[in-house]
């Protein structure tokens, strides 16, 4: 009898374990093209349970047969469906991407790239320029001259070791030797939808790659509606008397759409920790026009026009101000998806970008420097950049996805500094007539960057994919305008050219939550315009004079990288580990052989200027994260960053390395208000490098409390309490004070206790 009660309660015990759950099979396909969608993400609602679609765009998941199946995709609208119905899946797609550079890059996501979306309204502060959005993303961080003068660096990369995109293909070069104007300067942060990071060298369809490659996706998405949309933003901070105000409008029907946007910043000096004041003020006036017409369902055509006008710009870090950087961007876009079975995809992409850069140490300038009107130093430069990509994608057969194109960059500059000294800068009496020196800045130089690539992505099983690619680069670049002695040190300057090889392999495995890539990337560079060409001008961290030569070799990264990620139910971590071997890495080195000029503006000593010359050199380090979802509505959420670079050469480390840096951070989020708290704590730099003037820089531990609320549909306020104990620090990539009184030789630290607003509607 016993035995029958319990094969009974088995069987119906059985029954039940049947009835909770049973394998879900399906195919998510494109809904025009009908080809496969990789990379989709299936969640069963209500639980943790989350898998991924392969090559073939096909999954299995475990779920109830009244479950709801949620699937997401970037490119595609999100769908929900039951899980009974969970055979042929069809999504629409959102638009067709040209900005999207990773997304597309392969059909199984790599671990070393990455998608950081942006919510300036949950971020609760206010932005000087694009390079504060790279604040909070691992492994990167900002080297500062000043609130405009800001740019990101990644690992022991920086400048143009990175290939830094903008929309997918475009970019836009300094005309300041100084980098005053960095491509994050001319970019509007509250436009920015996403940032896209590849970490290496691993893949060659976007230019020569050294370092990384960054994207900074700024077009809007198609609209779920049709119709007109749009918002208005302000802001306010108190640390400064900071202002920012923008709007954005858009029109959208089947056929086209168009976007109108503006903004407008006034930023003031700021006060750090100690209460003391850095000189960090700016204006900034920027506007664009973006128009999209779409002939067919597959087609997209897109133009771009944008401008951005900066006035009164203030750099503590450099010896000169700016009272005039504007720059100007042309864009245009055409990409046709699946024109046939065997070819995915055609795209032409093409942009011209030129930028009108005046600095000096006090004309035009509403505060002067301490040493004009004794000294009038005035420097108008420009930089005129052309570039283009046509890349053909391919589908020879289900397993292998290729592509293959041509690009090219062509960079020009130009400008001429002029130094009037009406005093004596020893006794401060005045010289009649003044002494007047012209310096030739870039010397009409230019660079020419064609170049060929093929990628492809192969699926070797299952659950293992391949990414092979290789590219060459034909780069030439002339000097029509020599300085005289330039000239003298090189003797008679001919057009250089380079031919580099690249290339990247990579091996993915990805099953179920876990996934593991080896990857290697060998990354080429080409000397750039500073590098090749600049003569006697100070561009360093330091006081010396730099000398550009012309005889560099390109420099080559062979990078190997191994990444893991795994999943469970509300928990996600991975880390990777890295290691770069930097064959004739370019860097600066003081040649006592050629005597300084004193081309500054100052009446100092003068010493010995450095060269540019190749070294070896190498990295590594590593980074790891971690997610809790501890509710629906609290996560928290960390990460680890570490990085250690070698100049063999010299036997010192590389410069400008930061430190180990991590963050902890606790979310609590409902649909009308969400609570953000975060840290950052980095290490003491005691890695760093002599001859760059370089110091031990300390540790420190900051916080911030970010806020927001939605009182009703289409209205957002934010808000921050940034550096809440109201530390003094600087990073360590910061510069020092150059050319101003009570702060000379000091290094620019960070703004003190700041209070954040910022408010959104869209309609």
């Amino acid at each position: 009898m016993k035995i029958k009660y319990i094969i009974i309660f088995s069987l119906i015990f059985s029954t039940r374990i049947w009835g909770q759950s049973s394998s879900v099979h399906g195919i998510v396909l494109d809904e025009t093209s009908r080809e496969p969608v990789v990379g989709a993400t299936i969640k069963v609602e209500g639980t943790q349970n989350i898998t991924s679609t392969d090559f073939y765009g096909r999954f299995h998941i475990q779920a109830l047969p009244d479950a709801i199946l949620k699937i997401v995709h970037l490119s595609y609208e999100t769908k929900e469906i039951s899980a009974s119905k969970a055979g042929k899946i069809f999504l629409k797609s959102r638009n067709v991407s040209l900005d999207e550079i990773v997304v597309k890059a392969n059909p199984l996501k790599d671990i070393t790239h990455s998608v950081v979306v942006m919510d300036n309204i949950k971020k609760g502060s206010q932005p000087r320029n694009a390079a504060d959005l790279f604040k909070d993303i691992p492994g990167f961080n900002i080297q500062k001259r000043s609130s405009m003068a800001m740019e990101p660096s990644l690992r022991a990369f920086k400048y143009e070791e990175m290939n830094i995109k903008y929309d997918g293909g475009s970019k836009m070069v300094n005309a300041c030797p100084n980098r005053m104007d960095p491509i994050t300067a001319h970019v509007i942060p509250e436009e920015v939808r996403r940032i896209e990071v590849i970490k290496g060298p691993y893949t060659v369809r976007f230019g020569q790659t050294f370092g990384g490659i960054v994207n900074m996706v700024t077009r809007p998405p198609t609209p779920d509606q049709f119709g007109l949309q749009g918002n208005i933003q302000a802001g306010y901070e108190t640390n400064g008397n900071n202002i920012v105000n923008g709007a954005e409008l858009m029109y959208a029907q089947k056929k086209f759409d168009i976007t109108l946007n503006g903004e407008y910043r006034n930023f003031g000096d700021y006060f750090d920790g100690d209460n003391l004041k850095t000189p960090a003020g700016f204006k900034t006036t920027s506007y664009g026009i973006k128009f999209g017409y779409n002939p067919k369902e597959n087609q997209r055509l897109q133009m771009n026009w944008h401008q951005k006008f900066g006035k009164n710009i203030k750099h503590a870090g450099l010896m000169m101000d700016s009272p005039k950087d504007d720059s100007y961007l042309l864009t245009a876009d055409y990409k046709i998806k699946k024109l046939t079975d065997k070819i995915k995809s055609i795209s032409f992409k093409s942009y011209y970008s030129f930028v009108d850069h005046l600095m000096t140490n006090g004309y035009g300038m509403e505060e002067t420097r301490p040493n004009y009107p004794g000294i009038d130093a005035r420097t108008p430069v420009t930089s005129n950049t052309l570039g283009g990509k046509f890349e053909l994608g391919l589908t020879p057969n289900e397993e292998l996805l290729v592509y293959t194109g041509l690009d090219a960059d062509i960079i020009k500059r130009n400008g001429t500094k002029t130094v009037i000294v009406n005093n004596n800068p020893n006794t401060g009496v005045p010289l009649d007539p003044p002494s007047i020196k012209k310096l030739k800045v870039w010397q009409d130089a230019g660079i020419y960057d064609f170049g060929i690539f093929a990628e492809a992505n192969y699926k070797a099983a299952d659950a293992i994919f391949l990414t092979f690619g290789i590219r060459s680069d034909y780069v030439n670049a002339e000097i029509p305008d020599p300085a005289t002695g330039f000239e003298n040190i090189y003797g008679k300057l001919e057009n250089k050219t380079d031919i580099t090889i690249g290339g990247n392999l990579s091996v993915k495995y990805k099953k179920d939550a876990l996934q593991m890539q080896l990857a290697y990337g060998r990354g080429t560079r080409t000397p750039s315009m500073i590098e090749r060409y600049i003569y006697r001008f100070i561009v360093g961290t330091d006081s010396r004079e730099y000398i550009g030569n012309p005889r560099l070799k390109p420099e080559i990264n062979n990078q190997f990288e191994y990444s893991i990620q795994k999943k469970w139910d509300g928990i996600h971590t991975g880390s990777s580990i890295f290691y770069s071997y930097l064959q004739d890495y370019i860097t600066p080195i003081i040649n006592a052989a050629l005597t300084s000029n004193s081309g500054g503006c100052g009446g100092g000593t003068p010493k010995p200027p450095k060269q540019f010359r190749n070294v070896n050199a190498y990295q590594y380090g590593f980074d790891a994260f971690l997610y809790i979802k501890l509710n629906n509505n609290l996560r928290f959420t960390s990460d680890v960053s570490f990085t250690k670079a070698y100049n063999t050469t010299l036997d010192e480390p590389l410069s400008q390395v930061a430190p180990m840096s991590a963050h902890f951070g606790l979310k609590y989020e409902k649909t009308k208000y969400w609570i953000d708290f975060r840290s950052e704590l980095v290490a003491t730099q005691k890695d760093f490098a002599p001859s760059f003037n370089e110091t031990e820089t300390s540790g420190h531990t900051a916080f911030d409390l970010r806020l927001g609320w939605k009182p009703f549909k289409g209205f957002s306020i934010g808000g921050a309490i940034l550096n809440i104990a109201n530390k003094t620090y600087y990073n360590h990539l910061n510069f020092a004070f150059k050319n101003a009184d009570e702060n000379n030789g000091r290094r620019i630290y960070e703004q003190g206790r700041n209070f954040s607003f910022y408010a959104k509607y869209k309609f």
